[in-house]
């Protein structure tokens, strides 16, 4: 308002009448009210919503406080003091479930255990039959670990829990890494990661340095020391295609169920047509180390591998984990497959047809290749995919060669940048090798003939 009228008599007035005083008294409460409620109106949201925020912050710090003890506890040497922080109506089976979980995960050694949870995460979660006097939250928390002397850094893991807050203490109700707590078969949530320590008790072996590890279950004791047992070899092998530039270590985990294997890489995979996939965080533009990197074999790995396929699968993997930061998705499966089941097969001393047993068959039979294969042929039909597979291995080994090692390494680095076109591909090739990829084709194709016919 420009001005205020109890403040501003009319000009030239010496004596207000009588009457004047209770109107302009009136009016002045009405113009304090109307002020007032603009106020109120005006900052009715602001405030509220400040209000919410500021609820929202103090909620997160109690939740954070109580997994703060939470984790404390999972990796104590008594895990039954679980029990102080496990809602009194949380489902029956958890806190016993939450007691095995810890103990089998005590077989590892851990240089960070944590949970974190942010702000705005919490929800409020409705829930039927829900006890008296206590409000359920749910959230999406991050499980934070890294094994001790193999991670170089910590892995986040996002796990779905539900707390109880009952009489201004906190609790935890429900928590969705556990596995099968009512007893009805292998029932997982879809919206919580699961470690192996959530799938029984673990057996654990070492390599000789002890900065590498396999993880698996005590039923698979044996194949989780043979694997141990290549680890070094796998790792030096590694070391003189790629160089010393990677971290040179490695966890390994082997399945017991393809339920676990599905859990630790992904609904596309159940472990019934591949003996191992590589796993990772998402990985950061110009960083040399990737979190989270893991190998997973599958529960039927170690009856359908032998101790030599056994090896080659390892040291494929391995190649992956060590190239994983320079490697970008949409890049040729020729050049990303390939040149990993190069390593895996490298120094070996088997024979080409038995490392490509498809394609040799193929090439004996006059229905030689003349292109490479195309990204869609190294997944489905199994037939296509191991011809795809073992293409992309005769490729890569007819570079090395011919070209040498080092040339290889370095064409892997030219051509594992992410999508490119023909071109971009053709430029890069030239610039490593010398050759157009016509060349590159046409040599690969007589040596096929030569090696395989």
């Amino acid at each position: 308002m420009s001005s205020d009228p109890m403040t501003s008599p009319a000009a030239g007035t010496n004596r207000k009448r009588r009457w004047e005083y209770p109107a302009l008294i009136a009016l002045g409460c009405a113009v304090v009210v109307i002020l007032g409620l603009t106020v109120v109106l005006t900052d009715a949201p602001g405030s509220s919503q400040q209000s919410a925020a500021e609820a929202d912050v103090a909620r997160v710090s109690e939740v954070q406080a109580l997994l703060d003890s939470w984790a404390r506890a999972q990796m104590s040497d008594d895990p039954t003091s679980l029990a102080q922080f496990v809602d009194a109506a949380a489902a029956p089976g958890l806190l016993d479930a939450e007691i095995r979980r810890a103990t089998a995960a005590g077989a590892l050694s851990f240089s960070d255990w944590a949970y974190e949870v942010s702000p705005g995460t919490l929800v409020e979660a409705a829930r039927t039959g829900s006890p008296d006097g206590v409000t359920l939250w749910g959230a999406q928390v991050n499980l934070r670990y890294a094994l001790d002397g193999v991670d170089a850094a910590p892995t986040r893991k996002s796990v779905l829990m539900t707390f109880a807050e009952r009489d201004g203490s906190w609790f935890v109700f429900a928590d969705g890494s556990i596995v099968d707590v009512l007893g009805s078969g292998s029932q997982l949530s879809v919206d919580s990661w699961h470690g192996p320590w959530d799938f029984g008790p673990l057996a654990v072996s070492t390599n000789a340095a002890e900065d590498s590890i396999v993880v698996g279950h005590p039923g698979q004791q044996a194949f989780v020391d043979a694997l141990a047992a290549d680890l070094d070899g796998a790792v030096k092998n590694t070391t003189q295609l790629w160089g010393d530039g990677w971290s040179e270590r490695a966890v390994v985990m082997v399945a017991g169920s393809p339920e676990e294997f599905t859990a630790m890489v992904g609904s596309q995979h159940d472990g019934s047509s591949i003996a191992a996939v590589s796993v990772a965080d998402t990985v950061r533009d110009g960083a040399s180390d990737v979190s989270g990197q893991r190998i997973i074999f599958s529960p039927a790995a170690a009856s359908r591998l032998t101790s030599t396929t056994r090896q080659a699968v390892l040291r494929h993997e391995m190649m992956h984990i060590a190239a994983r930061s320079q490697t970008r998705d949409g890049s040729p499966m020729w050049v990303l497959e390939g040149y990993a089941e190069y390593a895996g097969n490298r120094g070996s001393g088997r024979a080409a047809r038995e490392i490509a047993p498809t394609l040799a068959a193929a090439v004996r039979s006059g229905d030689v290749p003349s292109e490479f294969p195309e990204d869609s042929q190294f997944g489905g039909v199994p037939v296509v995919s191991s011809l795809a597979y073992e293409s992309a291995w005769s490729i890569n080994a007819y570079i090395a060669d011919r070209f040498g090692e080092s040339e290889l390494t370095e064409l892997f680095r030219a051509l594992a940048v992410g999508p490119s076109t023909p071109e971009e591909i053709n430029r890069r090739i030239v610039d490593v090798l010398g050759v157009s990829i016509d060349d590159l084709r046409d040599g690969w194709v007589d040596w096929l003939h030569r090696t395989l016919g």
